[in-house]
């Protein structure tokens, strides 16, 4: 079982996240002796935050860095976090941050 148990985008599980969640795999949650479920569980008490949350603002993150950089247009920013679509990075964007990528980056 992946990180997808959480209901974090699809998207992360490749390119730029790929190596992050090979290393956060909470299936492998069985080499420390302990099931997924109560991984998530020390997570979210250890840091008050669900798993979920730290991957969306790791995304927004890299995405913020991405858009302030200059060097990309949000289709690149887009495409190269993996998101499906321009349309729904901009979404996914706007819900955490509140402005819209393009907005964000001309700010």
């Amino acid at each position: 079982m992946r990180l997808t148990v959480f209901h974090p985008p699809y998207f992360v599980r490749g390119g730029l996240f790929k190596s992050f969640l090979d290393e956060f795999d909470f299936g492998n949650a069985g080499k420390l002796c302990i099931s997924p479920k109560y991984l998530s569980h020390v997570v979210r008490s250890v840091s008050g935050r669900h798993p979920g949350d730290w991957i969306r603002d790791y995304v927004v993150l890299e995405a913020k860095a991405l858009l302030k950089s200059g060097k990309y247009t949000v289709q690149q920013v887009s495409d190269s976090l993996n998101f499906p679509n321009q349309s729904f990075f901009g979404t996914y964007f706007k819900k955490a941050t509140g402005v819209s990528p393009m907005a964000y980056k001309e700010s």
